[in-house]
């Protein structure tokens, strides 16, 4: 944890050093699971659920931002033929890169990390609430509002290796600030 904070620190310093900028954002948005055991038949199962997620970003070069981000992502574990609504909370590291977009600045991006089931129930199956590694790939777009905010539009695609081998889809907006 020491050597995290230190390295995460000095991305920060490396940046403000630079002239570079550092970015924390945070969105709010929908998701799909694709064929969700909970639904059988239905290729994307919509949630009205929703999926916030939230971000701190530093800068590595002029294109590129380390990104540290944490998102809740509505999911139903399907335990003995039995839906169980719940949340699969990601805390992920990952690189994004940044590329003229259409109307902003577009961002590809992907990283890995640990995706937390988290159950509903008052006493839900406690073989089942467990972390598991999990990866992600996104396309953003981000427009500038003022000179250090942006407004972000994010499409995510997450994958974990849970016992049913969740993919789940999110569609975002949010709000970035630069420091």
């Amino acid at each position: 944890m020491r050597w995290t904070c230190a390295a995460l620190l000095a991305l920060g310093v490396a940046s403000a050093a630079s002239g570079q900028v550092a970015w924390l954002g945070a969105s709010w948005g929908t998701s799909w699971e694709w064929q969700a055991p909970s639904a059988p038949g239905t290729n994307f199962l919509h949630s009205s659920d929703a999926a916030p997620s939230v971000f701190v970003a530093f800068p590595m070069r002029e294109s590129t931002l380390f990104r540290l981000k944490a998102a809740e992502l509505p999911y139903t574990e399907v335990i003995n033929g039995v839906g169980w609504p719940g949340r699969l909370r990601a805390y992920t590291a990952g690189i994004d890169y940044l590329m003229p977009g259409t109307f902003g600045q577009a961002i590809l991006s992907a990283g890995l990390g640990s995706y937390q089931l988290d159950l509903k129930a008052k006493n839900p199956p406690a073989a089942y609430e467990e972390s598991k590694f999990g990866w992600y790939f996104s396309v953003s777009e981000w427009f500038t509002v003022t000179r250090r905010s942006r407004a972000t539009v994010e499409l995510v695609m997450n994958r974990t290796e849970h016992a049913q081998k969740p993919m789940i889809f999110t569609a975002n907006v949010g709000l970035a600030f630069g420091w």
